[in-house]
């Protein structure tokens, strides 16, 4: 971990613990309605097995963009108009190996009868997340016994919690990351997370210098401040003075 003295902050940087996501995330029809895939991740979206099926993505940029298209009884059964997917026929599983941001929207599962009439229809509503990362816990003094702890994170839709010695989780409130500690805190950890990933890191607390403290060192550094000055002149004096003497006595 690496320690920095930023204009009187605190920072800690260094190594956070994060998910590095190996398996797949299964979302499946009918079981929920919201289904949380980190950026990258490869998704398998389970469908429901019917002879006559539609799927279509409506979100910010598409309004109901059909994606899949199948019907058992016929011999191009299969129509898919996003290339990225791939459709497993024995499980009717749609796969997308790595999912980008523009993938996150509400999928609408239509099942058809035999004249391509509606029966009945299932929404999901999927959401592409960046994962936590580069988390960073802070602090500044505030006075000598109060101390402001700062915590920050990249990724979507964060969460922040910190944790201390005296308290094991403080869970913050949305959109804010800081938190007053007193002097005896000890050890302060930033919990970070997500829907799909979490990550922390953690710092030891530093005394903060007092008031008193505080006066006696910038009365100490302006003592050898003025001593300086003192020293400097009174050399000046006594070199302009023989140069003076001097001057004098070739003049007589």
């Amino acid at each position: 971990m690496r320690i920095q003295v930023i204009f009187g902050i605190w920072m800690f940087t260094g190594g956070a613990v994060g998910l590095l996501f190996m398996d797949p995330v299964v979302c499946r029809f009918k079981e929920i309605n919201q289904c949380y895939v980190a950026l990258g991740q490869r998704l398998h979206l389970q469908l429901i097995k019917e002879d006559s099926f539609g799927l279509l993505l409506s979100s910010n940029t598409l309004s109901n963009r059909l994606i899949l298209n199948y019907k058992k009884k016929k011999s191009n059964a299969t129509q898919i108009y996003f290339p990225r997917w791939q459709f497993v026929n024995n499980n009717k599983t749609l796969v997308l190996s790595s999912a980008e941001m523009y993938d996150s929207g509400e999928y609408t599962f239509v099942i058809k009868d035999a004249d391509d009439n509606v029966k009945t229809f299932y929404s999901l509503q999927l959401n592409v997340e960046a994962e936590v990362s580069s988390v960073k816990v802070s602090y500044s003094c505030l006075s000598p016994g109060i101390r402001k702890t700062y915590c920050s994170a990249d990724g979507d839709n964060l969460r922040f919690r910190l944790s201390t010695d005296l308290n094991p989780v403080i869970q913050l409130e949305a959109g804010n990351s800081t938190l007053l500690l007193d002097q005896n805190q000890g050890n302060v950890t930033c919990h970070v997370e997500n829907h799909v990933s979490r990550a922390e890191n953690s710092a030891e607390l530093h005394p903060c210098l007092g008031f008193s403290v505080f006066v006696s060192v910038w009365l100490f550094e302006v003592i050898i401040l003025l001593s300086l000055l003192l020293g400097a002149f009174y050399i000046y004096t006594r070199i302009y003075r023989k140069q003076k003497t001097t001057e004098n006595q070739e003049a007589l």
